[in-house]
């Protein structure tokens, strides 16, 4: 886990770059606290900062082959690095080191591009060949690690962070319409989108490589080829039981590999339990574990991880969030976030690392299992409109119209008015519309009321649903929960989950891994039949079986709830109105992108209780921020021209 920066020269009047990008690798200290490096050689330039989890004591990297030809920088860990040297070695190679990196450029001259079939891991990394003059990006199959970049016909800029490419004088910073629309429709930044027209991040699976100043972009690796597996849809109960059980296991000792401290994000759900009974009963009792409670009931879950600690005899650590930490999350959110992000459980689990930091440099957590198992209550609400749209017309018209009659007074977690109305908003909808409204901010008719004209002119010929549109197109998959499964692997979690997770821990300088995201894993769960995945209306129904005798009962029958923070009651108790002080007229407007009458009805709507907004106005919040940071406190926002195409 580090960070790196890069510059390359496409045309041969453009000048060093050796001090600029030690200038964008100076914004990346939290990623790399525990060293840097620099290389340049000809046209490329890399810059490195490094956390030290394997071989702590070698340099850092940039990393060469034998006749230092071929450097390397990697952000993550590549898990099966020992297996690799040792073919390696076998093959005439020599290595200086143990860290992961060094095996980078000895794959490249084995392997040339497809070096990324070889690795098993979590990874962003750039390669530069100075005989060949190539330049390879490349970045995980999750999306683990991130990987920005932009170019124009002279010079390709990239970083580990959007703030690193900021810093160079060459890449511009004007605001992408198109993508905000996006944001504020899906809570986050759908890949290759960015807020920043013309930066785009590199799609997980896929490699970006530039020869002789020819750039081509390709995806390697995709989840949708492996939907359909006779092979494994054949198979018994029993025999798929047993079979995602022992890759969960081999996932866990993957992740374990550490020459630094190690321990488990625990919410007590089904999850992280698993991932602890693997580690539990691979190392025995002890393992450090830690989990968030909250002072709001409604919110807090740390009742069953208590109960899945003392189960495996785990190492307990346990702290308490409640109102009075928000500013400090939201002072993080505006300053450590290089991109806006509309979910508000980042501010928990950013306190929640620089809580687990104190003790440990590496932490296993749970996500990716909801994707590839069904574990939203989303898939089970698909079923039901299926059902639904089944039912004559006229009753439909007047069961909506007692549903959105419903007030949510309880302004809880997941209240039951809250998702009926939820369920409401989509039910009527085709099957990607549906999704995505239940899953994101606003509908694109609520949405688009909130823009003022500028915005609006520019999103004439946007299609709200592009992204997920394209995330499905050419996709041969068996059904529609397949397709909903796919859609949040490929956006939701590579987007929202894993860019929450990634941006919290490297703040405090932690490395977080996710065991069901090994793709000898994910690979083999694609391809179980739905049936076995969605059960009637239980969620995750094989995962379930597979860990039945692993965990305690409560935990493993509870019902699922988000890890979320107050934040619609807490808007009741001052920060409604600091919202209302934020999202003033004199502001909206000085910033240039919204309608402040279309704001101020949104906040009275929610403070009067008539709908929960909690989703959208944490969204606005951290893009306001977000601009507070890039463009100045309250200041204009400026716009790229143009639509941007996906």
């Amino acid at each position: 886990m580090c960070g790196f920066s890069g510059h390359l020269r496409l045309a041969a009047d453009v000048g060093e770059s050796l001090e600029l990008v030690r200038q964008m690798t100076a914004t990346l200290p939290h990623r790399g606290p525990d060293g840097e490096g620099f290389v340049a050689r000809g046209p490329c330039v890399l810059g490195f900062r490094r956390l030290a989890i394997i071989d702590v004591d070698a340099p850092s990297p940039p990393f060469p082959n034998e006749d230092q030809s071929v450097w390397t920088v990697t952000n993550g860990e590549i898990y099966n690095s020992d297996e690799l040297r040792e073919r390696l070695v076998a093959q005439g190679h020599s290595f200086r080191t143990s860290v992961d990196t060094e095996v980078l450029p000895h794959l490249w001259e084995e392997h040339g591009p497809d070096l990324v079939q070889h690795l098993n891991g979590m990874f962003a990394f750039a390669l530069w060949d100075e005989k060949k003059q190539t330049l390879m990006l490349g970045r995980d199959r999750a999306g683990e690690k991130p990987l920005f970049y932009w170019h124009d016909d002279r010079e390709l800029v990239f970083a580990s962070e959007l703030r690193a490419l900021l810093a160079h004088p060459s890449v511009p910073r004007s605001a992408d319409p198109v993508a905000l629309r996006r944001f504020l429709l899906h809570g986050y930044f759908p890949a290759p989108l960015t807020p920043v027209a013309g930066i785009r991040k590199l799609p997980a699976g896929h490699v970006l490589l530039v020869t002789n100043g020819r750039i081509s972009l390709r995806r390697y690796w995709d989840l949708a080829d492996y939907f359909r597996q006779p092979a494994v849809a054949a198979r018994s109960t029993g025999e798929l039981i047993d079979e995602v059980d022992a890759r969960l296991s081999t996932a866990v000792t993957r992740r374990r590999r550490s020459d630094v401290p190690i321990g488990v994000f625990l919410s007590g759900g089904v999850d992280s339990s698993t991932i602890l009974a693997h580690m539990a009963e691979q190392l025995g009792p002890g393992v450090p574990v830690f989990s968030l409670g909250s002072v709001d009931r409604d919110f807090d879950e740390s009742r069953f991880a208590r109960v899945t600690a003392r189960h495996f005899q785990a190492q307990y650590h346990e702290m308490v969030f409640n109102e009075a930490d928000l500013d400090e999350g939201l002072r993080m959110v505006a300053a450590g976030l290089d991109e806006p992000l509309g979910d508000a459980s980042i501010i928990p689990t950013f306190l929640l690392s620089r809580f687990a930091r104190q003790d440990i440099k590496v932490v296993l957590s749970g996500e990716g299992a909801d994707e590839l198992f069904a574990g939203y209550p989303t898939y089970i609400g698909n079923k039901v409109a299926g059902a639904y749209q089944r039912i004559p017309r006229p009753l439909r018209r007047g069961l909506m119209a007692c549903a959105r009659a419903l007030t949510p007074v309880s302004m809880g977690n997941v209240g039951a008015d809250y998702l009926l109305q939820q369920f409401a908003a989509g039910a009527e909808c085709e099957l990607v519309e549906r999704h995505q409204l239940w899953f994101g901010c606003l509908g694109p008719q609520r949405l688009d009321a909130l823009f003022n004209p500028r915005m609006r002119e520019q999103l004439l010929q946007d299609d709200p649903y592009a992204s997920a549109r394209a995330t499905l197109a050419g996709r041969d998959l068996p059904d529609s929960l397949a397709q909903l499964l796919y859609t949040d692997f490929c956006m939701y979690l590579q987007d929202n989950l894993l860019t929450k997770l990634d941006r919290t821990t490297m703040l405090v300088s932690l490395e977080a891994r996710a065991p069901f995201l090994d793709h000898d894993l994910t690979q083999f769960v694609a391809g179980i039949p739905s049936a076995h995945k969605l059960k009637g209306f239980t969620t995750k129904a094989i995962l379930r079986q597979a860990v039945r005798r692993r965990l305690p009962r409560e935990v493993l029958e509870r019902r699922k709830r988000g890890f979320n923070i107050p934040f619609s009651r807490w808007m009741f108790h001052g920060l409604g109105e600091r919202l209302q002080q934020r999202f003033s007229r004199e502001r909206v407007e000085a910033r240039g992108l919204f309608d402040p009458d279309a704001i101020a009805a949104l906040l009275r709507e929610h403070l009067s209780r008539q709908s929960d907004h909690r989703k959208p106005l944490f969204a606005l919040l951290a893009l306001d921020l977000w601009c507070d940071t890039v463009y100045g406190d309250g200041k204009a926002v400026p716009l790229a021209g143009g639509v941007t195409r996906q």
